[in-house]
């Protein structure tokens, strides 16, 4: 597959991730993928991968992403998103804090076929949790 077919696999992924259609986002993957997640010891399945995505979806109403920029070369895409949400439901034990939170992301996405078979998700977790109060955000110069 051409570079920019596989820029559009992505793509529609996150496209549909927008419009709430998590079925049809997830169907942009290969049923054996392999998600490595910064957060996550191990890789992730892609059952693993779909509980994480409605954890994150159920945890901060109001998400959206934009792509910052998508760069091609062979079978990887390279996406920088931004995320912004607002913390309106439990994360992982971490009660809703009301707050909005806007963090960085860099996916690294290998496409085979028509579908992402294997994929390298980091998020900015640090600055997450100092958004949310979590963590004490470093001084800042004034």
């Amino acid at each position: 597959m051409s570079i920019e077919s596989n820029k559009a696999v992505v793509r529609r992924f996150r496209e549909a991730l927008a419009a709430g259609d998590v079925e049809e986002a997830f169907a942009v993957f290969a049923p054996d993928a392999v998600i490595h997640m910064g957060s996550a010891p191990e890789p992730l399945s892609m059952e693993g991968f779909k509980q994480m995505g409605q954890l994150l979806l159920s945890a901060f109403s109001g998400s959206s992403s934009t792509v910052e920029a998508m760069i091609a070369e062979g079978d990887e895409v390279v996406s920088r998103i931004t995320f912004r949400g607002t913390h309106t439901g439990d994360m992982m034990g971490i009660p809703p804090t009301g707050k909005s939170v806007t963090m960085s992301e860099i996916i690294i996405d290998r496409v085979v076929e028509g579908q992402i078979v294997e994929s390298w998700r980091l998020f900015d977790q640090m600055a997450m949790m100092q958004q949310l109060g979590l963590i004490p955000a470093p001084d800042q110069a004034g």
